[in-house]
């Protein structure tokens, strides 16, 4: 089989006052080859433009598989 790439998204659990148990802030069109470091900046980035705190990362890959 031929695996091709299609999307990657990353959902971001922030905590907070209200949502202690985390609400899920997801983005789409992640590139492939997406960095944990990246991830790590992104949820600090969204930190400083909300009083929540980053939680964790879910990261969700898609690929398209043909046969050969």
């Amino acid at each position: 089989m031929i695996r091709t790439f299609t999307n990657a998204k990353v959902q971001l659990m922030m905590v907070g006052a209200g949502h202690e148990k985390g609400i899920a802030r997801t983005l789409s069109h992640l590139p492939e080859d997406a960095k944990d470091e990246q991830i790590q900046s992104l949820g600090a980035l969204l930190e400083t433009i909300t009083p929540d705190k980053f939680d964790n990362a879910i990261v969700t890959v898609s690929h398209q598989l043909d046969p050969k």
